[in-house]
């Protein structure tokens, strides 16, 4: 039987693209996003085996009824893959307040609340961790502290699950660089987004980092891939 795997943010960029290559690569997929209509391609492809269910990773109580779909549907969870993520950038001073909590809300929060939900079902299927983080969690730079701050936060939780869950679960932190996604579109702060799209140019691709998330998941039971670092060439 193929494994299933929970993918939140799966609307758009690395969720969009992983949840294909997995997909094409035979596992089931059940995907969570906020704007499902941007998911209904793949829902088209594969009908069988992909999950398209509206949920905010902010909102637990709809998390826990995709979760439930997910059982329902599949009877199973082998892997979840905290994809979900925001980033607001630009200068402390001229920063909105409500950017910073939406960052916590999702890149942190969210990836709390998610994981909390499914980790009975993962431990019980001796299953697989994967946390989204950044190369943002492992440095801070000027004009994305807080960014930086959720990030390093998303590190720890996965060095701590990875500790606590040894032999149970595997737990994997994979820290893209920059890479062409929506993410640029995430600041308002328009002189920062001319920045960004600029420094955003000829970086990673969503398909970069899918095919690390399909490396880790793919190793033998007895290999666990704890720690990806991923930066374009350039």
């Amino acid at each position: 039987m193929s494994r299933t795997i929970i993918i939140s943010g799966v609307s758009s960029g690395i969720g969009k693209a992983t949840a294909h290559l997995l997909l094409k690569n035979g596992y089931r997929v059940a995907g969570l996003s906020r704007r499902t209509s941007k998911s209904e391609d793949i829902l088209n492809e594969f009908p069988d085996r992909f999950l398209n269910l509206e949920a905010d990773v902010t909102d637990v109580d709809s998390l826990k009824v995709a979760v439930d779909k997910v059982q329902e549907k599949f009877g199973q969870i082998d892997a979840l893959i905290n994809n979900a993520g925001v980033g607001h950038l630009g200068k402390i001073e001229t920063a909105k307040l409500e950017e910073w909590h939406n960052m916590f809300d999702v890149n942190v929060n969210g990836l709390l609340s998610l994981t909390h939900i499914c980790i009975p079902e993962l431990i019980n299927n001796k299953g697989h961790i994967i946390n989204i983080d950044s190369v943002a969690g492992h440095e801070v730079y000027p004009e994305g502290v807080v960014y930086c701050a959720t990030k390093h936060a998303v590190r720890v939780m996965s060095v701590g699950l990875e500790k606590e869950l040894k032999g149970r679960v595997k737990v994997t932190n994979i820290s893209p660089g920059p890479v062409e996604t929506e993410f640029v579109e995430h600041t308002s702060d328009k002189e920062k987004v001319a920045q960004m799209k600029e420094y955003f140019k000829d970086v990673l691709t969503a398909k970069d980092i899918a095919e690390s998330i399909l490396f880790a998941l793919s190793q033998p039971a007895h290999v666990a891939i704890n720690e990806i670092t991923i930066r374009p060439f350039k």
